[in-house]
């Protein structure tokens, strides 16, 4: 979400897979050796086309153009965008599924791979996986170590296939105005990982996923009302 205060949704997202993919790859190097493949495989494999689909849809996407409509405070213009809007709705979907006990997702242990095609999909459309995601894998009663290091697999999975073709769009000259925000972000990245490792026993989740699912919504309704356009 800090990216979009700085840029376009598009350019924001696929600089946001790039600090994503190189933190996950911390991440297994840490806990490759607690990797489930029985899980991974059938998920992850079914993960690739659709994450494929997701991230080549969000690349027919122009902020600049698909405007739905605009209006004035003052003398200020706010544009809304369809692509501001379709990102806003996954944020708050997905923060109202946090928030919300009675949306829990639920899903059968028989239908893994169904799991792995639209985790996949969002993950290539806006890179958010992690709560359909956890979904499906949660059904497997994985040990925490196993669940954690088999979800970090996945994300990786997704994250090469969309980094991929979010590229062959973005060359890298065309991101390079987001190079000091991708440090920027991954030095955080990393900062917080190690900091959730120190606090993980003092931190209580529940209070912390519920805040972040406020944060998502409030982010959410300002993209859609245009206030963060670029």
């Amino acid at each position: 979400m800090f990216y979009l205060i700085f840029q376009d949704v598009v350019v924001a997202i696929a600089g946001t897979a790039v600090v994503h993919f190189l933190n996950n790859v911390f991440k297994f190097l840490l806990m490759r050796k607690s990797v489930n493949w029985k899980v991974l495989l059938p998920f992850g494999l079914a993960a690739v086309p659709a994450a494929f689909l997701g991230a080549y849809l969000l690349t027919q996407f122009d902020n600049k153009d698909v405007h739905i409509a605009s209006y004035m405070i003052g003398d200020r213009t706010f544009d809304i965008l369809l692509l501001n809007v379709v990102y806003a709705a996954v944020l708050i979907a997905f923060a109202l599924i946090e928030l919300i006990p009675s949306w829990s997702l639920a899903f059968s242990k028989q239908r893994l791979w169904v799991g792995g095609v639209i985790s996949g999909f969002f993950g290539g459309l806006s890179g958010h996986q992690g709560a359909l995601r956890t979904a499906f894998l949660i059904k497997y009663n994985l040990p925490k170590e196993v669940f954690i290091a088999t979800g970090i697999v996945v994300a990786l999975i997704v994250d090469v296939v969309r980094i991929t073709v979010y590229s062959s769009k973005y060359e890298l000259h065309t991101l390079e105005d987001s190079w000091v925000y991708i440090v920027i972000s991954l030095a955080a990245a990393l900062v917080g990982a190690i900091t959730g490792r120190l606090l993980l026993k003092k931190i209580k989740m529940r209070a912390l996923t519920t805040f972040i699912s406020l944060v998502m919504i409030l982010f959410g309704l300002a993209l859609i009302g245009g206030f963060l356009n670029k």
